[in-house]
């Protein structure tokens, strides 16, 4: 019997703990509650955005999504790449079809003499007409990879804003990194410059 009610005495103890430290947890959803340090509010009034209409934005029009999440400054870097990458498709685009032009002369120069040549002197070979020709239609092909390359990181990159958009940094709750000359142990008037790394929590 003596068991019975001391085991109870035990069990009532450790309920009442429990219940006492619920109660104590007790607090706003958006708090953060860390041991010996004040409460630090989460702020959840930022709104997330949507990764699919940013996707959907930027693939009709670069740029688009990351104006639709805020970041205005990304839309002039996503243009002058895809403006990039235009200019020199259109550029090795042009070569190609001028260099296509003089090898598909020559080489009915060469099987009809009484073909004139217009645009080449005799003085390139034809086996330098045809190095130019498939160097400039590489480098259009090239051209064209990185335009769509470009296009797809502008999607990956709205979407990927769009995840980030709630995630809030606080001024309370922070890594801060700064530089700071650092004393060398056991070397005299000896320092080296470092990193530190500090988790500020206000």
């Amino acid at each position: 019997m003596k068991q019975f009610v001391f085991i109870s005495i035990i069990i009532i103890s450790f309920n009442g703990t429990g219940y006492s430290q619920n109660d104590s947890l007790k607090t706003n959803k958006d708090t953060l509650i860390i041991k010996g340090v004040k409460e630090v509010e989460i702020n959840s009034s930022i709104k997330k955005k949507k990764s699919g209409r940013a996707a959907l934005f930027s693939a009709i029009l670069p740029g688009a999504g990351q104006v639709y999440n805020g970041k205005y400054w990304k839309v002039p870097i996503v243009y002058s790449a895809l403006g990039s990458a235009a200019f020199f498709f259109q550029y090795n685009n042009k070569l190609y079809k001028k260099y296509l032009t003089g090898y598909q002369q020559r080489i009915e120069h060469e099987a009809d003499s009484t073909v004139d040549e217009t645009i080449f002197s005799k003085d390139i070979g034809t086996d330098v007409l045809l190095q130019y020709k498939n160097s400039s239609r590489r480098n259009r092909d090239l051209s064209a990879v990185i335009m769509l390359a470009v296009y797809g990181l502008n999607i990956i990159d709205a979407v990927v804003d769009a995840e980030l958009s709630d995630f809030d940094v606080s001024d309370d709750l922070s890594l801060k990194i700064s530089p700071e000359i650092i004393p060398l142990h056991g070397k005299i008037k000896k320092n080296t410059i470092g990193l530190t790394f500090c988790f500020n929590f206000k």
